[in-house]
């Protein structure tokens, strides 16, 4: 086990209070996943309720993607909020607006203010995130953080899963608005905030102060880190579909089975962060983490056939699951208590405009290339960067023995 890796939990409340709290912690993390699993078996019948064609199918998608946006935009205001106020008052107020604003959608008529709804829904969620994970960071440390950062993300994988099969019960049901009631779900975590969650918790900054901002420019690295762990952790989620639809998989269900491994995946290996980190440490982990992306996407690269490409999928999402516990967790090491809300709220604005980013480099490679080159070359760049986060290891610790 690495020096200063101590599994401690420093603040949380003892009792059933705790436990309430541990909840909100755990149970405010898959909101960000339901943002998008809620609609996707729904975005076909979205397309023909707005017209149908090409334009149908824009407003469906816009529909789907506009809480990517508010996320950027959410994540850098989230920061300055949680800092001003505290995590409780903005969990309150966040999951408040984001259960109204999510089943507002079942009732919404008009195109634009669905797509300003959406719009604010990623922006309150962003905001949630950055309370959640001010809190994590001031309530745990070492292998008890990384445990709980990993929890978080096998709940999410578990409700990315779930929400993607309630929605397609739900739609056939009630249609594809009745999916927009999952977002309901905000309302029984903001109980658990009212009931459980201690006043004053993790208040970062002393009223009439504000701390210098200097120390945020020595995370440029982390975040470069980030932005390109994340760039291949949407590998399987946006690109996947295309490489299954040249391969000739052209059954929907096949596709969504592919594609399901690689998150149920994530919630796994995202559960099982906690222990690869107290076994290899912070760099140790990342390290494995980005060789088993690597190797998914070699696997998808190569293959053609539905179960090697459902087993890339599952090396490539286990890999890719344990990527957000990992860069909250160095974050969360690495930042001084006060300014823990700006790090972590910055850190959901690299994750979604890694979303982004993704197609704009993909596209045009898999038009010049192939979508299976396109994979390889993926491949390839992660294991370089495992190569030299090897190399880079080696040398501090050669470094350290010689001091």
């Amino acid at each position: 086990m690495d020096r200063g890796i101590r599994p401690q939990v420093i603040g949380i409340p003892p009792g059933w209070c705790g436990g309430l709290s541990r909840l909100v912690l755990v149970g405010g993390a898959p909101l960000m996943a339901l943002m998008f699993a809620a609609l996707g078996p729904v975005l076909p019948s979205i397309a023909d309720h707005f017209g149908g064609g090409t334009g149908g199918a824009f407003a469906a998608q816009m529909i789907l993607t506009m809480p990517a946006i508010g996320v950027i935009l959410g994540g850098i205001a989230g920061g300055f909020s949680v800092e001003r106020w505290g995590p409780r008052p903005v969990l309150m107020i966040a999951l408040s607006a984001y259960g109204l604003l999510g089943i507002s959608g079942y009732f919404i008529e008009s195109l634009g203010a669905l797509l300003v709804s959406r719009f604010f829904l990623g922006f309150f969620v962003a905001q949630v995130g950055t309370a959640i994970g001010v809190i994590v960071g001031a309530w745990f440390e070492g292998v008890a953080r990384a445990k709980l950062l990993g929890y978080q993300s096998a709940v999410a994988g578990f409700f990315a899963v779930s929400g993607l099969l309630l929605s397609g019960l739900l739609a056939e049901a009630g249609g594809w608005r009745a999916p927009f009631l999952l977002y309901a779900f905000a309302f029984v975590i903001l109980f658990l905030v009212i009931s459980g969650l201690p006043r004053g918790v993790a208040q970062t900054v002393l009223q009439g102060e504000r701390p210098s901002l200097r120390p945020l420019r020595k995370l440029w690295p982390i975040y470069g880190l980030a932005m390109f762990l994340f760039v291949g952790y949407f590998m399987t989620s946006i690109q996947l579909s295309f490489l299954l639809a040249e391969d000739g998989v052209d059954s929907p269900l096949q596709r969504s089975l592919v594609i399901a491994t690689g998150v149920l995946a994530g919630g796994i290996f995202g559960g099982l962060y906690g222990r690869f980190y107290a076994r290899l440490g912070e760099r140790g982990t990342q390290i494995f983490l980005t060789v088993m992306m690597a190797s998914g996407m070699a696997v998808i690269g190569f293959s053609t056939d539905v179960w090697l490409l459902a087993f890339g999928a599952f090396l490539a999402g286990g890999g890719g699951g344990m990527i957000p516990p990992h860069i909250s967790g160095i974050l969360l090491n690495r930042v001084p208590a006060a300014l823990r809300a700006r790090a972590v709220g910055l850190e959901f604005t690299v994750l979604y405009i890694a979303d982004f980013v993704n197609p704009l480099i993909m596209t045009p490679l898999r038009a010049l290339i192939g979508i299976h080159n396109a994979f390889l070359v993926a491949a390839m760049a992660l294991a370089i960067a495992a190569l030299v986060m090897g190399w880079s290891k080696n040398r501090v610790a050669q470094t350290d023995s010689n001091i």
